[in-house]
């Protein structure tokens, strides 16, 4: 039977390793020298092995339910184990034309417990649904958690990184918080590529984004929350309530995550996006003060060029405010910017993003007079997204469909004379 064994813990101060052994079988799931690490701000050394496992594990269920495999541990923690079962039907409802089966072996299941001292530990990004759930969580002084996942198989140094650190540690330092500050090389020790090429058909939907990236988030802040003895960890929703797709972050998987004594929360279900920025916008408004929001997890400031950007720039437009004051430094020719973006673009929306655009549409046709003149886009306001979408998207196969055409005959061509005959 497939299967992956931990092998070895290994503690050195604020960092914990994960070495292990999969079979040959799921060799290809994963990168060069099959190791698991994450780097804390705060020591580990006191933290029992049970709690310790429990990253590894969250990383690697997943896939052990999917390719109906076995994980074999030494220790694990009684709560966390004890919820799996629930947390894998969560995603055979979620994924129901994937099998989601396997199993964990465990050496000792070990039982738990502390005396909360932490109401709330939030995992703060800077984005909007992270701020949000702050505002919504402030009042019991939670611990910001911070992390950066993208550390390939040595830890190296990253500006991304650098300023997200940077903007949480200055945003606690605001509000009189402490931060929980994680690296980790969660996002890349798994070769997601493969997995996709197995599995995304079925599943409808990436490795990463339907299946790992909660598990990830989540499981890497569970031992500092267990040493600093939390009652729950608040995770942002990124989807609402009728807006619902599959993604690893749900309430039904999230909610489930149970581990010593503490809980996780998936925050702001009820809330669309935009409902989110009118939240965002009307708090900052109120007390007068700027808040810069981080959209583009992946550059060192928000680029104002990308999907997710122009979105965040056109929620807060339609709440009335300027954007420039959100962290948002748009171009004087505000109105052609958006209009070129979508003329190149929207031939690549899926449903969920034209979804998105209309509510803030609808939100800019309600709040119409309260929006300053040079924001506003009246041409935005009778633009059809699927239609536009749908005619760009047959213009876009046919101009490339003679240069895909040629290069495959090409490529064939080379292939026969390639091979002698």
């Amino acid at each position: 039977m497939k299967s992956i064994v931990l092998d070895k813990i290994k503690v050195n101060n604020n960092r914990v390793d994960y070495f292990f052994t999969p079979n040959k079988n799921l060799q290809k799931y994963f990168n060069n020298n099959n190791n698991l690490f994450i780097e804390y701000n705060y020591e580990l050394t006191e933290i029992p092995e049970s709690i310790l496992t429990i990253p590894f594990v969250s990383n690697i269920i997943p896939l052990i339910w999917i390719t109906n495999s076995t994980i074999q541990v030494n220790e694990l923690d009684k709560t966390f184990y004890d919820c799996l079962n629930s947390l894998k039907e969560s995603y055979q409802n979620m994924f129901p034309n994937v099998d989601f089966n396997g199993e964990i072996l465990v050496g000792k299941v070990v039982e738990n417990s502390y005396e909360p001292k932490h109401k709330v530990a939030s995992l703060f990004s800077g984005g909007l649904d992270a701020i949000t759930t702050f505002i919504r969580v402030k009042d019991k002084n939670p611990l910001l958690i911070t992390e950066f996942g993208w550390h390939e198989s040595e830890m190296k140094k990253s500006e991304v990184w650098e300023a997200d650190k940077e903007n949480a540690v200055e945003f606690a330092k605001n509000y009189g918080l402490e931060n929980i500050l994680v690296q980790s090389n969660y996002g890349n020790f798994i070769n997601a590529r493969n997995i996709d090429k197995d599995f995304a058909k079925r599943l409808g939907d990436s490795w990463w984004h339907g299946l790992h990236h909660s598990l990830a988030i989540i499981s890497a802040a569970i031992p500092l929350a267990f040493k600093l003895k939390v009652e729950c960890i608040y995770i942002a929703s990124s989807h609402s309530v009728g807006l619902e797709v599959p993604c690893a972050s749900n309430p039904t998987t999230d909610n489930r995550i149970r581990f010593a004594s503490g809980r996780v929360f998936h925050d702001g279900f009820e809330l669309t996006r935009q409902a989110k920025t009118k939240v965002v916008v009307d708090y900052f408004s109120n007390i007068k003060e700027t808040i810069n929001i981080r959209v583009c997890f992946k550059n060192e400031e928000n680029c104002c060029n990308c999907e997710k950007c122009l979105r965040t720039i056109l929620g807060i437009v339609a709440e009335g405010k300027n954007p420039k004051d959100f962290g948002f430094n748009i171009p004087d020719d505000f109105s052609a910017h958006v209009e070129k973006f979508l003329f190149d673009n929207i031939k690549f929306f899926t449903k969920t993003n034209i979804m998105f655009w209309n509510i803030i549409k609808q939100r800019i046709k309600e709040n119409k007079n309260n929006i300053p003149s040079k924001l506003m886009l009246e041409w935005f306001l009778t633009y059809d997204f699927a239609t536009e979408r749908k005619y760009s998207l047959i213009k876009y196969r046919v101009t490339k469909f003679f240069p895909i055409l040629k290069r495959r005959i090409s490529a064939k061509i080379f292939r026969i004379f390639e091979s002698g005959y």
